[in-house]
């Protein structure tokens, strides 16, 4: 008999300490919330393809017409504000159209034909843009400057590093802000945070015709836990 009463004494504090601990450690609570921050701002690299082709019938004609062109063509970009070193001159693509076995070599209007291109690379944005859309000029010089996809000038921002630290804390600001938003709802306080993930930052162009400008994105996500 005794030993029935101790264990029915043993069960009851075990039932007891259960409901005791039940009414002390309770779920933990969170939230997940996304940040995002976003900004705009102006590009501070160019590159352009510039190209021009021409057609000769001998390699020595064909040499003294690219080495006179790609004159004319620095001392134009020079006139628009670039230095030497914002550009340099890559070697020319001759094609010799007398060894293509396809083509009518009776409807030949040029043995051989070069694409010179000079490659544009520099931070002075205004200066290309300049020189891009006065490139009709070079027509007078008998140079007709490429316009194909290739040959367009595209625009970079290179400072992102710059950035960052910025665009992270007002994300994880952001994030914060709807998480009390959340909290404020469901009777909750917002805690500390339990787990963060800074997504990648896109840069994109801030809209057709505007290439020069780039929008800088990031979205944080952030998980606080709720008191």
């Amino acid at each position: 008999m005794d030993s029935l009463k101790i264990g029915i004494s043993i069960v009851m504090a075990a039932v007891i300490l259960a409901v005791g601990l039940a009414n002390i450690i309770t779920p933990e609570r969170s939230v997940s919330v996304r940040g995002l921050a976003e900004r705009e701002v102006d590009a501070d690299l160019a590159v352009w393809n510039m190209s021009f082709s021409m057609g000769e019938n001998s390699l020595e004609s064909m040499q003294k017409s690219i080495l006179e062109k790609t004159e004319v063509i620095k001392k134009y970009l020079i006139k628009h504000g670039l230095e030497e070193s914002d550009f340099t001159v890559k070697p020319a693509a001759i094609t010799d159209n007398s060894l293509n076995s396809y083509m009518d070599q009776t409807k030949i209007t040029y043995k051989f034909v070069a694409r010179q291109t000079i490659l544009v690379r520099s931070g002075k944005i205004e200066a290309v843009k300049s020189a891009y859309a006065d490139s009709l000029e070079l027509v007078s010089a008998g140079i007709a400057v490429n316009q194909d996809y290739d040959s367009k000038v595209s625009y970079e921002f290179t400072k992102l590093n710059d950035i960052k630290p910025e665009m992270i804390a007002e994300a994880t600001k952001n994030a914060r802000t709807a998480a009390e938003q959340f909290a404020h709802d469901s009777n909750s306080k917002v805690g500390k945070i339990k787990k963060a993930t800074q997504g990648l930052f896109t840069i994109e162009d801030a809209a057709v015709g505007l290439e020069d400008k780039k929008n800088v994105r990031v979205v944080n996500t952030v998980e606080y836990l709720l008191k």
